[in-house]
């Protein structure tokens, strides 16, 4: 590499040109980084969820539920 050339992260790279396992690892980078982010999103919306049923359980948002129960034990479901 010359002193004329651009380092490689600034370096343009044309996905036409690239060979067989270029193309498969610039394929893999791109899934590898959509998956990334859908699980970072699903992940953040579950944690937003989760804290704002949190925090409408505490204040007491819904007049129709006097206290916490657990459906599990209620129903029977955790008895050997």
């Amino acid at each position: 590499m010359s002193k004329a050339d651009p380092p490689l992260e600034e370096r343009i790279v044309e996905f036409d040109r690239l060979n067989t396992l270029g193309k498969l690892a610039c394929l893999g980078g791109l899934a590898a980084r959509l998956a990334a982010g859908t699980l970072h999103a699903a992940a953040r919306r579950a944690a937003t969820l989760c804290a704002d049923s949190a925090k409408a359980f505490r204040e007491g948002k819904d007049p129709n539920i006097d206290e916490a129960r657990i459906i599990g034990e209620e129903q029977g479901i955790d008895k050997p």
